[in-house]
């Protein structure tokens, strides 16, 4: 899965997985960067006042380094982390995992893999020992490697009737045929996936040089670091992954890609060139997007398209930030008939934005709408974790969650206007529909 710091709906970053919110004291300014004996670097928040740790892991590298014919294989090696380890097994491990009222469990995007642990303070150490196990003695027993596989399968299948994944794999076909990013797995290479194909995968992925760790809630920085050597400490030292060239996309099609698929909507899908995580503009581009289709209340796309003329429930665009692909990206969904009619709207409003930029007011709005809603970000020990880990993947000091609306306060309308110009031409966005479009 790519990482979208934009999404479409504008949601702030990612989903709660568990609803305790820290106390009301708690300063994300207390981020403490905590190194182990042993050289494992983890970003810290501690806070007492809920007896609940969580720890986010991740590793860059994820299905770009599937070995080729046999994608599926990440999905596959990540199913298996909770599906027993050391003495015990899938059963076993699943039975433990209950009893100490603890979660984990890992997964692989196509730039990182990455396991989430939530687990009580009273059970911590007992918990910390079930990952450790998993990260250093693996089971990969047959018969949940073949329930995997299985399970894998049957949802491929199903994905070969989903409108946005037909969209988005004849977008990276338009766009970027024969790159590592446009592999996608099928039963047929998920069937070739062996126990060795995942060990090696395994070993490949989740080494020390590549980890990254954050952890949020009761636990101390001197609690931690001897922690951190238990749990990581068998891990291989790692070396470079092979080099992964960026993706350079071809030029925009004239015309929409058209996806046969016997529905009464048409899904329609748009991608432009979009700006790097790292690039000066990204402040600018981010609330551009908001002006253009990421307002939760409010966008100019959402406003022509919905409100004005009613031709869909929904329509959003967001960044799209993957490691070797940056796009500008969007959707919506019409009736068939009114397929040629949402493209032509999308292209004018993202011309004129190009042409005249937004007015001060929407600015505002957007500045408004992206600095406030920050803050529901962190209403969970979880969801403090994973948006920190997000930061560490991002390359972001420990400080950024200080900096960040400072960030986005400083951007000028000029700023945007001139981010606009660069971007929002429409000649430069390929269209994809999925459904029965009537074309002119």
């Amino acid at each position: 899965m790519s990482r979208a710091v934009a999404s479409l709906v504008m949601a702030v970053l990612v989903t709660a997985c568990q609803t305790v919110a820290p106390a009301k004291d708690t300063s994300l300014a207390d981020v403490q960067v905590v190194t182990s004996p042993g050289g494992v670097t983890a970003w810290l928040v501690s806070e007492s006042h809920v007896p609940i740790i969580a720890m986010e892991m991740a590793w860059r590298g994820g299905a770009t380094n599937e070995p080729r014919g046999r994608e599926g294989a990440g999905w596959v090696m990540a199913y298996m982390m909770n599906e027993g380890a050391g003495k015990f097994d899938t059963t076993e491990y699943g039975a433990r995992m209950q009893d100490l009222n603890m979660s984990f469990a890992c997964g692989v995007a196509i730039d990182w893999t990455s396991c989430s642990l939530t687990t009580l303070k009273e059970t911590a150490d007992e918990s910390f020992d079930m990952v450790r196990m998993a990260l250093a003695e693996p089971r990969f027993d047959r018969e949940p490697i073949e329930r995997a596989k299985r399970e894998l399968s049957v949802s491929l299948k199903q994905e070969d009737a989903n409108p946005r994944t037909l969209a988005s794999r004849a977008m990276n076909n338009a766009l970027i045929p024969g790159h590592p990013y446009a592999r996608y797995a099928t039963p047929e290479t998920v069937a070739r996936v062996s126990r060795s194909d995942i060990a090696r995968l395994k070993q490949t992925l989740m080494t020390k040089e590549r980890l990254l760790v954050v952890v949020v809630g009761d636990m101390t920085a001197d609690e931690l670091k001897p922690k951190l050597d238990e749990v990581f400490g068998a891990l291989p030292a790692g070396s470079p992954l092979p080099p992964l060239a960026d993706a350079v996309a071809r030029p925009a099609l004239s015309e929409p890609v058209v996806t046969q698929l016997a529905q009464p909507q048409t899904l329609v899908m748009f991608s432009g060139p979009g700006v790097r995580r790292e690039d000066p503009d990204f402040f600018a581009a981010y609330l551009l997007n908001y002006v253009l289709g990421g307002g939760a209340l409010s966008s100019r796309l959402g406003d022509d398209l919905r409100e004005k003329r009613g031709l869909t429930y929904a329509v959003g665009t967001g960044l799209s930030l993957q490691t070797h692909f940056w796009r500008w990206t969007g959707s919506t969904s019409v009736q068939n008939d009114k397929a040629d009619e949402a493209v032509a709207l999308i292209r004018k409003n993202i011309g004129r934005l190009g042409r005249d930029g937004p007015t001060q007011a929407e600015l505002d709005d957007a500045k408004a709408y992206v600095t406030g809603a920050f803050p529901l970000a962190f209403d969970s020990n979880a969801r403090i974790a994973r948006n920190l880990l997000g930061f560490r993947q991002d390359n972001l000091a420990a400080d950024y969650v200080q900096q960040r609306n400072g960030f986005f306060e400083a951007v000028t309308l000029a700023d945007v206007k001139r981010v606009a110009a660069e971007y929002m031409k429409a000649e430069q966005f390929t269209f994809v529909m999925v459904g029965q479009p009537a074309l002119d």
